[in-house]
Parts: structure tokens; sequence; C-alpha cells
């Protein structure tokens, strides 16, 4: 498990805070024993040692403060540049792709209609030779779900999601967007999808109003752990509530569900891919709308202190109601959640958790330089030493797996952990009201 990314500066920024403060006292002292150092050979002896080991550590300090800040750098810069390059690389097969589909257009569509004609043969002939020998291959070959679950897949999602605008900018001719400004960004194809959609009239995509409904009423202890924190976070589950919500003498506590309705045509779930892509498009999706409304009915104003915690598309929604300025959140802590691209303000507290094998976060494309400078980042792989289960699609974004992880936070013994877990336990002291809130669509 990895607490950050790359070299943890925020680390050597705290030894060399401690080092520089150490010579600090040490030098105050130095200072008011110099008088006491010429009554005698052996005490000027001391006191010339002290001096130089007290310069050596001052030293040690600088140049604790130095690699840390030469490593931030180097890092943002080679983050920096391999974000241009995949940006770049995209645009370029953008502009070269009409030309690629006039040249191997007839052999992609040969190909296409080979592999279809074999699966429809395959499924008009079971257990014939051909069907056992693809079976086969199939247990031989990795599945849909230990596919994407490959790190490089992770990777490589990212950088194709942040190189969405340029792609589609070199297919239709334009200049290679810019990094940031109006025209970057997947935000923008979502939003042109959504609208272009909504003038053909579709209802594909299409936001509908949404209500909310107290469910259930209970009280509980606060969370002393993160293991604690995040099996609070309400299940994905068809027709169950989506947001719970803790109201402690101090705050509250918001919990966010994550994606229910995988489909894109909305129904009655405002937990949706509707609400998803109108989230990446920065629009006001199903599940935000929903989220403020429970919050108001719960009773929470601008001046109430939140804590926001969230799975997936509740972790996204956390971030974003963090960043809308309208509450006064302390701390987010989301796992598996495509947050990339929000902008939280830096006093905020945020924890993102996120499996090396989950894909979903990579939907937000390669993470901002503002997240990377305010978030504290808990990476974790599931399978370095052993192959994704087989049969499911996602398994590293299993909200159970995450439980497992927050137990791993906890045992990890991490200052910047500790500390932060300590200051949500301290904001949440005693036994709380808790409201569960079911949201519908209302069609």
């Amino acid at each position: 498990m990895r607490v950050g990314s790359g070299v943890d500066t925020v680390a050597l920024d705290d030894l060399s805070g401690r080092l520089h403060a150490r010579v600090w006292h040490l030098e105050h002292v130095l200072a008011s024993t110099r008088a006491l150092s010429f009554h005698s050979t052996q005490a000027q002896h001391a006191f010339a040692r002290a001096t130089q080991a007290t310069q050596r550590l001052k030293e040690l300090a600088g140049v604790t403060a130095e690699g840390s800040r030469q490593y931030a750098e180097r890092e943002q810069y080679l983050r920096q540049v391999s974000e241009d390059l995949s940006s770049t690389l995209m645009w370029n097969l953008g502009r070269a792709m009409p030309a690629l589909i006039g040249a191997f257009g007839p052999e992609i569509i040969g190909g296409v209609a080979i592999v279809l004609g074999l699966a429809a043969a395959r499924r008009l002939t079971p257990g014939s030779p051909f069907d056992q020998f693809v079976t086969r291959l199939e247990q031989r070959l990795p599945d849909s779900g230990q596919f994407m679950s490959h790190p490089l897949v992770v990777q490589g999602t990212a950088h194709l999601m942040s190189g969405a605008d340029d792609f589609v900018a070199g297919v239709l001719g334009m200049p290679k967007p810019p990094q940031d400004g109006l025209l970057a960004g997947e935000d923008l194809l979502a939003g042109a999808a959504i609208a272009g959609l909504g003038i053909v009239g579709a209802t594909t995509l299409q936001e509908t109003p949404v209500r909310v409904r107290n469910v259930e009423r209970s009280t509980a202890e606060s969370a002393d752990s993160y293991q604690d924190l995040i099996s609070r976070i309400p299940r994905a589950d068809e027709g169950a509530a989506q947001i719970r919500i803790e109201q402690y003498d101090s705050g509250y506590v918001v919990y966010l569900s994550g994606t229910i309705d995988s489909g894109v045509e909305p129904a009655t779930e405002p937990w949706d891919m509707t609400s998803n892509i109108s989230a990446i498009a920065e629009l006001d999706s199903g599940s935000y709308t929903a989220a403020v409304m429970a919050m108001r009915e719960a009773g929470i104003t601008a001046q109430d202190n939140v804590i926001l915690v969230g799975h997936s598309q509740g972790g996204l929604v956390a971030a974003q109601l963090a960043a809308s300025g309208n509450y006064t959140v302390s701390d987010v802590v989301t796992v598996g959640a495509p947050l990339h691209q929000v902008e939280i303000p830096e006093e905020i507290n945020v924890v993102a958790v996120e499996h090396e094998e989950d894909v979903i976060p990579s939907l937000s494309g390669v993470a901002a330089p503002a997240a990377i400078a305010t978030h504290m980042t808990v990476t974790r792989s599931l399978f370095a030493h052993s192959p994704a289960p087989r049969g499911e699609l996602l398994p590293a974004h299993n909200l159970s797996r995450y439980v497992e992880t927050a137990a791993v936070m906890d045992r990890s013994g991490d200052p910047k952990l500790t500390a932060e877990q300590r200051q949500i336990s301290e904001r949440t002291q005693g036994t709380a009201t808790v409201t569960m809130w079911r949201a519908d669509r209302v069609q």
C-alpha cells in the first residue's frame, strides 16, 4: 500500500521541519553556553564538536528540504510530459484516422464479419469441435474482468480519457486543444454528447427531476476507524437507500453510494449512467441533485461542518459537493472514485483510496496537478501476486474489497492516515442520529 504519489514529499517536508526545529534549539543552547566554553580546553573542544554537529544537522535539514522540492518538481514534470505525449499521440492518431479507415476499411470490415460469423457458428453448433476449441481457449485467456483489471489497462484508460478531446480534434482537422481552458477535457465531450442527444429528441443520457424520501431512522456510535467509516457507505443495491446521513452535535457525515443502474436510458434510479456522464460533463447530475435535496431535508446548512464519504459515483458526487463551496466541508474520503479532474479547495482534507487494478478512477483521466497537490492518495494492489478472479467484471472496484483495504490502512500506522482519521473522530464524537434516504427519478 502506498500513501501519496511517487516519493513521499510530505514525509520529507515533515522531517526537514523537525530537523530545522532541532537546529534552532541547539543553536540557542550553544549561544547561551558559549561563555562557559572558555573555562577549560576540554570545554572548548566539546563546544567546537557540538558546533560542528549542529552545522552538519543544519546542512542535513537544508538538503532534505531541497530534496523534497526537487522530487516534487521532477514528479510534476514527468507527469506533465507523460500527459503531453499522450495528448499529442491521440491528436495525431485522430488526424490519421480518416486515412487509416480509407486504407484499411475493407480489411477491418472483413475481419469483423469473420469474427461475427465464427461467433454465430459457435452458437449454432454447441458442443462441436470448434466450440470445444474456443471454450478451451477462453479458459486459458484472461476474461473481460481480468483484462480490465490489468494495471496497464488502468493506466492506459486514464491517458485515453485525458486525450479524448485531442483525438476528436484531430479527426475533425482542428488544432490541438490546450491542456487547460474552455476547449479542453473530457467534460466538453461528455457535455457535447448529452446536448447532441437532447437536440435530436433522444431520452438517452437526459437528466430528469428527482425526489428523495427518508426511509429509515436510527442511532449509531461514531466510526472509530477507516474500515468502520467506509463500511457505512450504502451498498449499490437496486431499490435500496443511496444516501446515509449521520447527525452529530458537531456536524454531519454524509455517505453516498456507487452506481446502481449501468443503463444509458434513465429509468427510476438516479445512481445510473446518465448521472455518471452528467457528472463528468460538470453538469448537475441526478445523484448530485438527490444528495443536495437529502442534505437539505436532513437540516444541513452552509454553516454546519460536513464530512463526505463516497464510493465510485458517490465519491465523485462527494468531491463535487466539496468543490461547490456551498457547504462547510472539512474532510472527504472516497474509494474507487473518478475524481481526478475535480478541483477541491486545498483547505479540505481529502483521502482518495484507489486499487491499482480498478479502472473506474481512470475514467476521470490523468489526475490534475491541483488534485495531486491536495489529495492524499492511498494506492493498493489487490492482485500483485495472484490473478484477478474470473467471472467478475470489475473485481477491484467492489466496495467490499475497499473495506478490506480500509482495514489495511488502519493497521499501516502511517502517520498521515492516522492523523486524518483522528481528526475525523474528533469531529464526530458521541452518538449520531442516522437517516437513510432513497432517491428516485420522476418520469
